[in-house]
């Protein structure tokens, strides 16, 4: 397991965030040249748009750049998790916070 978290102040969306952070985690993780990957997001909407041909919004082209980098690829799963569910995510959420540099937690 391989977590990253990275402090942003920005002016973006939820939506805008939550696909920066996909993108990301596609980036990160394939230039680990890690295999069979499962994506939990706690975004509903971006789960179904990321793996769906849904139409886009104001964040298409962040979606096109995570769609562009899955293309060829079958040993991935983008699955929506309520945020409740997963506790560490909201954790290292909130410890990005404090932490104004990008950590990268292994083995989490």
């Amino acid at each position: 397991m391989l977590e990253k978290s990275n402090y942003s102040p920005s002016s973006a969306t939820i939506l805008e965030a939550e696909t920066l952070g996909l993108l990301e985690a596609l980036k990160v993780a394939f230039s680990n040249g890690m295999h069979v990957l499962l994506f939990e997001i706690d975004s509903e909407i971006l789960s179904n748009v990321a793996t769906n041909n849904s139409p886009m919004n104001e964040f298409g082209h962040l979606v096109s750049q995570c769609r562009s980098l899955l293309i060829n690829r079958n040993d991935f799963a983008i699955s929506y998790v309520r945020r409740q569910a997963n506790k560490i995510a909201h954790s290292i959420a909130r410890t990005s916070l404090s932490h104004p540099k990008p950590h990268v937690f292994r083995h989490v």
